[in-house]
């Protein structure tokens, strides 16, 4: 890996690291209950990402590209694992119709929108040029990194394991639809319903179910992974 490449990388988690962190502490100090509120140091950084991919022109370059129609059979385990996610929280918590537009809100177009342009474009796009896989991977592993965060929230290490093999196999089933042609767009969806359905659930879901999700991603993983290894041994 370039010099060059490898601090475009640092770079990028540090900016992330920062705006987490700092948003992290807010929360944890003010106890905010508003949704917006509990992201709201976070809408700066999606507002620079978005100026800075409409300025450069570059929706293409980092994947915001149509829907795959053809791809839809592909990309049904995603809506299995959001099936399992809403059955695992008992529904969504509809005592405030306005905290589920807000949250939903601030997930696809702060949250979901900040960490899938980062990781599963901006480097995803630079780390191509050291191959495929090893883009996967690396932008994968960083996103994992920056779930380990969570640690700061102060919950049980087990939750906080799972949540970074969670987070890695994430990363490595949306990298790889990437690489199948999938739009930015459609990880975007998914990445911001996940988020959506674990906070405005009627209770948190038992660790079974996360389990549950964990072996079928990485099942999902693997046929994608022979997929778009076998589209690169074809090119």
């Amino acid at each position: 890996m370039t010099k060059k490449i490898f601090f475009k990388l640092i770079g990028l988690e540090l900016l992330l690291i920062f705006f987490y962190v700092i948003n992290g502490a807010y929360v944890s100090i003010q106890q905010p209950s508003s949704p917006f509120f509990q992201f709201a140091l976070l809408v700066p950084l999606s507002l620079g990402l978005f100026v800075y991919i409409a300025v450069k022109k570059k929706w293409h370059q980092y994947f915001f590209l149509a829907f795959n129609k053809s791809g839809i059979l592909l990309v049904s385990p995603l809506i299995f694992v959001l099936c399992i996610i809403l059955f695992g929280t008992k529904g969504l918590n509809t005592e405030s119709f306005s905290n589920l537009i807000v949250m939903l809100i601030m997930q696809l177009f702060v949250v979901a929108f900040i960490e899938e342009t980062v990781f599963r474009g901006i480097m995803l796009r630079i780390l191509l040029a050291k191959g495929p896989l090893t883009a996967v991977w690396v932008s994968s592993l960083l996103f994992s990194i920056t779930h380990a965060l969570q640690l700061l929230g102060g919950q049980s290490l087990e939750d906080t394991v799972i949540q970074i093999i969670y987070a890695l196999l994430v990363g490595l089933v949306l990298s790889l639809l990437i690489l199948e042609g999938q739009s930015i767009i459609l990880t975007i969806l998914f990445h911001s319903l996940n988020n959506f359905f674990n906070f405005m659930g009627n209770e948190e879901s038992p660790l079974l179910y996360a389990y549950i999700i964990i072996n079928v991603l990485f099942i999902y993983m693997l046929l994608l992974w022979k997929r778009v290894k076998k589209k690169i041994v074809i090119q």
